[in-house]
């Protein structure tokens, strides 16, 4: 009996990270489709019209191009940007949702 009530418990628990994560995938979802395909393509893996792709930029670098509009100094090792431009706007009222936006990115990348 005790092992069946364990089993129930873990499983509920699973399925309510799973619903979690996938809440905060839709929410990225939503907020990039809101915020970022004026300038970047609606799929992140590919250029925009202003903006590179995104799939390969670290949560560090989307950070500081969120809030400040800057790439940060110094650069994460191994990160190229993709373009020279300072077009970025700041955006610093997704402060807080920029982990959201950077998971839905990540779970969009394209396997190479």
């Amino acid at each position: 009996m005790k092992l069946l009530i364990m089993g129930a418990f873990l499983g509920s628990l699973i399925f309510s990270a799973h619903a979690t994560d996938q809440a905060m995938l839709d929410k990225g979802k939503r907020l990039y489709l809101a915020n970022c395909i004026q300038c970047h393509n609606k799929d992140p893996n590919l250029k925009g019209s202003l903006g590179p792709e995104m799939i390969d930029a670290p949560l560090s670098v989307m950070t500081s191009k969120v809030m400040t509009g800057l790439y940060p100094a110094p650069l994460p090792a191994g990160f190229v940007p993709k373009r020279k431009t300072k077009a970025m706007r700041k955006i610093p009222k997704l402060q807080n949702d920029i982990p959201a936006i950077y998971a839905w990115v990540q779970s969009v990348k394209k396997k190479k």
